[in-house]
């Protein structure tokens, strides 16, 4: 991703920011970058720390062996934290506490940490990031992302210089990812998801959501045989989806498509023309759309607590294509 070029033409505002604070020395020892799902602050973050790492008066600027050592995590005074993966726990962030409080190990001598998400912490976990915000080690930076500003606690945003990205929006949005080289349909599921049209074309040409597609596209063209549907969906889709993130997306889609449905009934009009007849399909088969779209996000927030996602996907298709 061209995270350069993003800040430049979408966030203009955080670009400055960061502009000053690196041509002027001036960097506060704590930043929440905080935006809508799909806004690409755990790149900015990295982004941001690559360019420390390398020091020079271009600011905005880094070697490929800067790259590489900050993409896998072998920087000696860098360390991230991704709660997108998994939660936060409050030895990761004792870890932090621990080995920040000793002599930076890299020539540069400035220790960053990189908090991906960290909504996804636990209060213990939360208390203690909260005990090292207020007392910051020298020469030591914080990089902390959100979705969901709303859920982090006041004490922590207090001690944090807060930085707020915008939503482009969602018609340019999907113009400008068609424009480099996704379909509407893709253009049109994936701006759910991401912020940054060339993200999405990249996503949009990889194999898991190309099978994701496909995997939908079964469930909804054997709708009126149930039998058919769920033999097909086992025997060919579900083994897919073995992971959570994988389940989740899988889950997502589906709500998309059944929000455009119920959209659609009402308004006559959609964006998503070619697919239409997908769009009847779910209104016409499904007894409730609204019901069975509360039912699915239900099954999201499941995702974190079963271990199992194939019994979890077959209940779900089970319930939400009943006949």
């Amino acid at each position: 991703m061209d995270v350069l070029n993003y800040l430049k033409k979408y966030q203009p505002i955080p670009y400055q920011i960061f502009l000053n604070a690196l041509s002027k020395d001036n960097l506060s020892h704590a930043y929440l970058l905080s935006g809508t799902n799909g806004t690409p602050l755990f790149e900015v973050a990295k982004f941001i720390a690559k360019s420390m790492i390398q020091g020079n008066n271009n600011y905005f600027d880094y070697d490929e062996l800067i790259d590489y050592k900050v993409e896998n995590q072998i920087y000696g005074d860098l360390i991230i934290l991704d709660g997108r993966t998994s939660s936060i726990k409050i030895d990761q962030i004792r870890d932090i506490e621990d080995k920040f409080s000793k002599t930076a190990i890299e020539s540069r001598g400035t220790k960053i940490y990189i908090i991906n998400l960290i909504e996804n912490m636990n209060l213990d976990s939360t208390n203690a990031l909260l005990k090292f915000l207020e007392e910051p080690a020298e020469k030591t930076y914080a990089f902390l992302t959100t979705e969901n500003e709303f859920s982090i606690l006041p004490t922590i945003k207090s001690r944090t210089q807060i930085i707020h990205f915008s939503s482009i929006n969602k018609e340019d949005l999907i113009s400008e990812s068609m424009g480099n080289g996704a379909t509407l349909f893709d253009s049109f599921i994936l701006s759910y998801f991401y912020n940054d049209p060339l993200k999405i074309y990249e996503f949009s040409t990889t194999k898991e959501y190309q099978n994701t597609i496909q995997a939908v596209y079964s469930l909804l063209d054997n709708i009126d045989n149930k039998n058919k549907m769920m033999v097909t969906f086992e025997k060919d889709y579900i083994k897919l989806f073995k992971s959570k993130e994988s389940t989740r997306l899988f889950i997502d889609i589906l709500i998309v498509l059944f929000k455009e449905s119920l959209n659609y009934q009402v308004l006559s009009t959609s964006l998503l023309k070619s697919e239409v007849n997908y769009l009847n399909v779910i209104s016409s088969h499904v007894k409730n759309v609204q019901e069975v779209i509360l039912l699915l996000m239900n099954y999201r927030n499941e995702i974190n607590y079963n271990i199992n996602t194939t019994l979890l996907l077959f209940n779900l298709t089970n319930k939400v294509f009943e006949a």
